[in-house]
């Protein structure tokens, strides 16, 4: 019987990590088609729970290598099933180059664009808006080089 019910436990175990998996190459899949012409670099998947306090909502918090010239597409896709709607945030030691989520005027963008003017390590912030429960995925993306001068 333990024998039975052990296997019975690995066969939900190996289907729940299927799905959770394959719900995240969606995502990550739609995403890259939300993103226009640009060039996929690297995805960010994110998820959280409610949080107890809106305020404070968690985040996940990347460091990235931009570099003098190229021009970047940053997107976010949110998991429809969940109610929370990802804030992702491009910003360094000094200042915020940008979000797809407009405070002041409560706006939500699906992606912005960054022209980055000096090689430099930079920082991606995701959380969801309210501290919401939530799941998605962020994406940079390359779109073409350019002449800062």
């Amino acid at each position: 019987m333990s024998k039975f019910l052990l296997n019975i436990f690995i066969i939900i175990i190996i289907t729940f990590s299927h799905s959770f998996s394959q719900g995240t190459t969606d995502l990550v899949n739609i995403c890259k088609s939300e993103n226009g012409n640009a060039k996929y670099l690297k995805h960010f998947k994110v998820r959280f729970e409610k949080s107890k306090n809106p305020k404070k909502a968690p985040s996940a918090d990347y460091t990235i290598l931009l570099n003098k010239g190229n021009h970047y597409r940053f997107n976010v896709h949110n998991d429809s099933t969940k109610t929370g709607k990802a804030i992702l945030t491009l910003y360094d030691d000094y200042n915020v180059f940008g979000s797809n989520f407009v405070e002041s005027t409560g706006k939500e963008y699906k992606y912005f664009d960054f022209y980055c003017k000096r090689t430099n390590p930079y920082y991606i912030s995701i959380k969801f808006k309210d501290g919401e429960e939530g799941a998605a995925v962020g994406m940079l993306s390359f779109v073409k080089r350019f002449n800062p001068n």
